[in-house]
């Protein structure tokens, strides 16, 4: 967004010499340092996968596929095969021998093997809203330090024209120092104005350092997104899809499936037993082979499955409230964002109008100093206004872009 952040058209001409390097808009500048910069969907993209989040939904997804393994298949658990062998050796010793092999099936209850399917089916779906949740959440992240670098940037080179302004206003106090029309005590006030304005510089440049190695430090990048100004979502109102309600709703969902699942294995499962047996009724006798079915029906104790049931219900009521707090708690982010959005415009307003202000009473105390009408003490003082005004204004323009930034990522936009 083209804007200019200083007017210098009034200025005198000693001023006017720093005015090329403002002519270009401060803000289309920092929020595009590169042209081979990568788009803010990229840069999320980047440091999502730098965070090793996405780990978490691929093992949601592993889980839900190997329960549907599981649950596709005849047999509820492990086929086992039980081996029995009978003899009176050590009692009478006539020669009876009994020897049993039974290969036991578990199999499902109507409904069990429905349940378990259900359940990963869940996790699948929730794995899918899982990646989009962290995209968003990792989108608001990126914004946020994104914006930390722009303004850090703002003010820098807010501090460096400053620092500039006053080293020129030093050399024509110094000349006229030198022609007698000023006092030594002049040239020492100037001098310390310009180690003030040095001293800001160097805070300015500490900050943004900071801001900008927290930036790399979290997307692996060099440079910022281009373009960092998103223009205004599509959507006005809080939607159904929302990555937090989405998150919040599939989880509940997942919990249900669980609940489902603990109330039809209450019962346990049936089990099914095929297998032989040979005989054998003393020494010398013939043996006798025999076939032999097995179903064992557990009882299945409404006291022995309570517990498992119980705890699947608390977890069930948990994720219940948790979908409620996670629709208050975007409605007031979303409320908040809007309101923050609505401040940043008429603060921005508020501050074009004191810059003009505040430029008008520099070009007026300048000509009076050039004149002699005024010291110089007055003309740092309007200065000082003139240049926290013009910083005011660069970061009202921030603020808004971060403002229209934030109440997107309220709204759950992610940017492609």
């Amino acid at each position: 967004m083209a804007t200019k952040s200083w007017e210098y058209g009034k200025t005198p001409s000693w001023f006017r010499r720093l005015s090329p390097g403002l002519v270009f808009p401060i803000c289309l500048t920092l929020a595009s340092p590169s042209v081979s910069a990568d788009t803010l969907g990229q840069v999320i993209s980047a440091a999502l996968v730098r965070s090793g989040e996405p780990a978490l939904s691929n093992s949601l997804r592993q889980q839900g596929d190997a329960l549907r393994r599981q649950s596709s298949g005849v047999l509820s658990a492990d086929p086992s095969l039980n081996l029995n062998y009978i003899s009176d050796q050590i009692t009478d010793d006539e020669g009876f021998r009994e020897i049993e092999a039974t290969l036991e099936l578990p199999l499902w209850w109507q409904g069990q093997r429905g349940a378990r399917q259900g359940v990963a089916q869940a996790l699948g779906d929730q794995a899918e809203v899982l990646d989009l949740q962290q995209q968003w959440v990792m989108a608001g992240r990126v914004r946020e330090q994104a914006w930390e670098v722009v303004l850090a940037e703002a003010t820098l080179h807010q501090m460096q024209l400053a620092l500039q302004t006053s080293r020129d206003l030093e050399i024509q106090v110094t000349g006229l120092v030198s022609a007698g029309e000023l006092s030594r005590f002049d040239r020492l006030t100037i001098r310390q104005e310009v180690a003030e304005r040095e001293a800001d510089v160097s805070d300015a440049q500490s900050a943004h350092r900071i801001a900008l190695a927290g930036y790399r430090q979290l997307t692996g990048q060099t440079d910022l997104p281009k373009p960092l100004y998103e223009p205004p979502a599509p959507i006005t109102e809080l939607p159904e899809n929302h990555p937090r309600l989405q998150q919040a709703q599939h989880a509940l969902a997942l919990a249900r499936a669980e609940t489902v699942q603990a109330r039809r294995s209450r019962a346990g499962t049936p089990v099914l037993g095929i297998g032989g047996r040979n005989t054998r009724e003393f020494s010398g006798a013939s043996s006798h082979d025999a076939v032999q079915l097995s179903l064992t029906l557990p009882f299945g104790l409404a006291g022995q499955s309570a517990p498992a049931i119980a705890s699947a219900v608390r977890t069930q009521t948990e994720q219940d409230v948790a979908l409620q707090q996670a629709q208050l708690t975007t409605e007031q982010a979303l409320l908040s964002a809007r309101l923050d959005h609505q401040g940043a415009k008429e603060a921005l307003n508020l501050a074009k109008q004191r810059q003009t202000l505040a430029q008008d009473a520099l070009h007026m105390a300048q000509r009076a100093f050039d004149l002699g009408e005024t010291d110089l003490v007055q003309l740092l003082r309007t200065q000082a206004l003139a240049r926290n005004s013009a910083l005011d204004l660069e970061q009202r323009r921030i603020e808004l872009g971060r403002a229209q930034a934030r109440l997107n990522q309220a709204l759950g936009v992610i940017p492609e």
